[in-house]
């Protein structure tokens, strides 16, 4: 007896489109793509319980007649391809011919069209891929298309779908994406009943951004200098060196207008950032890339959400180095503005500090006591976390152990000190950083948290809320009191003592963009890997910073606690605390070695 059964056509079809529309952010994208190859210049995009219930796309368009509003739904159904030979000067973003119907094969579908020539429309209601209801109606030109309760007839598929925030969030990055790669169209995105975008037609990249973001984000955006070579041409516009986010949700690149995901051009644009970037931050980019349609593949995805380029090093390449020649630019004109308007001061050493004893350079033991922050300070005497200055005298050399000798401290930020094998330098801020830190893991606990005289409020989107509010109460545990307050906005009520330095609006975001990073992992390693971060925050701000000015003791009792502190050798984020400078190189710099 056989074993292998012919399915039939409806469950195929129903299998196939788990290829094409995976989440709801699939159908989106696949109904705006429609609208813009219909000639669109005004899509409404209406989305309810992130597009599980309702995605619904109203454009005006050139609309469809009857018969073309039937037989888009049809599977291989196009009107961008005749033959295979068609791809490689494709223009347009649909051309397989599945995406309507894969739509429809999962989920309820109500079409209303109208041709600027027709008198009428027609409305086409379908009911998993089958056509139930017909008639003509009277509708405005374009097309007014309704995608309901998606995967309904799939539950293997509807139980893989992850949370409403999640999957809104896909929806909203598309939605992004869209805009500014078009920006001369106007586009407006409602959730639930409420519009979240309206972004009308917009002059040009930094209007549209203004737009999606605010003017405080775009004082933070410099244009990319044009670089053209090899046939491919790179534009767009990037965030200075001083700015950055805390994820890669504000790096788009487009590849010949569609947006697409590719980790290569990632990390080229991070590289030209020459590691000016803070480790877990990221640049905002907006990356056009225009490239003979013959030189990349954009079928190499079902969804067509990532390509593959003929020649992939060429476009790092030139990724990389327009963004190394933008941030150049940006810091030769600041350079140049500020040797004109103010003295430049060069920082002088210290060469008159006493000389200790050679260190034991093959297995460094750094330094005696710690510094702990008491439980119980009043919160009105703690201006800074400071170094306490040591009860010994100047001269008492460090003992053995250490590092080296002291012999100088260089631009308020970096401790000099002497060793057998070169000169080591100590960054005292991610020194103090790394103390401080491991100080808050073993003792904060027992730390209790202290009211705010006056409660800071922190305004947010409601979907930051929700995905913030199940983890208040791990907030609560470290001392972090977090409440509801209204239904955009959440309100400090207390915080750690060591907390009077940190900006709550900025660490809340970090912790919001810390959740949505590690969304996949179970809630109790959340919790764990929050204390962390929130720990790493608050050492961060706490800590002295470069361009404090420290004496002879403060540094050496500076280094002295960081012997006693584990993973000493870099700060939370990964920076190093310290770099020796090789005697070698030295003396190859004065020519006394080769």
């Amino acid at each position: 007896m056989s074993r292998i059964k012919q399915l039939p056509p409806h469950e195929a079809h129903k299998i196939a489109a788990g290829e094409v529309v995976e989440r709801p952010a699939n159908v989106v994208k696949e109904l705006i793509e429609n609208a813009l190859d219909a000639g669109a210049t005004q899509i409404s995009v209406y989305i309810e319980h992130a597009g599980k219930k309702l995605i619904r796309v109203v454009d005006n368009g050139s609309g469809m007649d009857a018969e073309d509003a039937h037989r888009c739904f049809d599977h291989h159904a196009t009107s961008k391809i005749s033959t295979i030979h068609d791809l490689t000067s494709l223009s347009t973003f649909g051309f397989r011919g599945e995406a309507l119907s894969s739509i429809a094969a999962v989920s309820l579908v109500t079409l209303i069209t109208k041709e600027a020539s027709s008198p009428e429309g027609i409305k086409l209601e379908l009911e998993h891929g089958r056509v139930v209801h017909e008639t003509i109606t009277n509708c405005a030109q374009g097309t007014d298309i309704s995608i309901k309760d998606l995967f309904s007839n799939v539950p293997a598929r509807l139980k893989f779908l992850r949370t409403d925030d999640t999957e809104w969030r896909q929806i909203v990055l598309l939605f992004q994406a869209f805009c500014l790669d078009y920006h001369t169209i106007q586009f407006t995105l409602t959730h639930n009943g409420s519009v979240v975008h309206h972004c009308p037609q917009a002059s040009n990249l930094m209007e549209r951004l203004t737009q999606l973001w605010n003017h405080t984000f775009t004082n933070n955006i410099i244009p990319l200098v044009p670089h053209t070579q090899h046939s491919i041409s790179i534009s767009g516009a990037l965030s200075h060196h001083h700015f950055a986010r805390y994820d890669r949700s504000s790096i788009f690149f487009f590849v010949n207008r569609r947006w697409v995901k590719n980790q290569h051009l990632v990390r080229s644009l991070v590289k030209g950032y020459m590691n000016v970037l803070p480790q877990g931050r990221f640049p905002a980019a907006f990356i056009f890339i225009d490239i003979d349609p013959s030189q990349v593949d954009i079928n190499v995805h079902p969804r067509k959400e990532e390509v593959q380029f003929l020649h992939p090093r060429k476009c790092e390449v030139l990724v990389h180095d327009a963004v190394k020649k933008s941030l150049e630019q940006h810091v030769s004109h600041k350079v140049s503005y500020q040797e004109k308007n103010e003295k430049l001061i060069t920082p002088q050493f210290n060469f008159d500090a006493p000389v200790f004893a050679q260190p034991d350079v093959e297995k460094p033991e750094f330094f005696k006591e710690p510094i702990f922050i008491p439980h119980h300070i009043p919160q009105q005497s703690v201006s800074h976390v400071s170094i306490s200055e040591p009860q010994h005298s100047i001269n008492e050399t460090i003992t053995q152990e250490s590092l080296g000798t002291i012999v100088g401290h260089f631009n308020k930020t970096y401790i000099l000190l002497e060793q057998a094998d070169g000169l080591y330098i100590v960054d005292q801020h991610a020194a103090h950083e790394r103390i401080l830190y491991e100080q808050f893991n073993s003792h904060f606990q027992t730390v209790e948290p202290i009211a705010c005289l006056f409660p800071e409020i922190i305004s947010l989107s409601r979907t930051d809320i929700a995905l913030l509010e199940p983890y208040l109460d791990s907030l609560n545990k470290i001392g972090l009191v977090i409440e509801l307050f209204g239904e955009n906005e959440l309100i400090i009520q207390a915080s750690p003592i060591v907390s009077k330095h940190i900006s709550f609006k900025e660490l809340t975001n970090e912790i919001i963009s810390f959740i949505q990073e590690h969304k996949e992992l179970e809630h109790h390693l959340i919790h764990t890997k929050l204390n962390e971060k929130v720990h790493a925050q608050m050492a961060c701000k706490s800590a002295i910073k470069a361009g404090d000015d420290l004496t002879h003791q403060q540094m050496e009792q500076l280094l002295k606690d960081l012997q006693k502190t584990n993973n000493r050798f870099t700060c939370p984020h990964g920076r190093p605390t310290g770099w020796l400078l090789p005697l070698y190189e030295i003396e190859k710099k004065f020519k006394r070695k080769r």
